[in-house]
């Protein structure tokens, strides 16, 4: 799997995921490595991106660079 395979399966995982909003999350992966970027409303949301990460096969490490930032 390329890297740009495992970015485009992470921000799937996170469009899918109903319990996230991720219009604001950018991915970008290195080595199986995934770096989610981004804002969300909540630190559930922010758990929740992680997760949604770390499920994705090939996904290896995920450095979550995530703010939350309250409406």
């Amino acid at each position: 799997m390329t890297d740009d395979d495992l970015r485009l399966d992470v921000a799937a995982e996170l469009s899918w995921d109903p319990k996230l909003d991720s219009k604001a999350i950018a991915v970008s992966a290195d080595d199986s490595a995934v770096t989610p970027r981004g804002t969300v409303g909540s630190f559930r949301e922010k758990r929740e991106a992680g997760k949604a990460a770390a499920r994705v096969y090939g996904s290896l490490e995920v450095a979550d660079r995530i703010v939350v930032e309250y409406p």
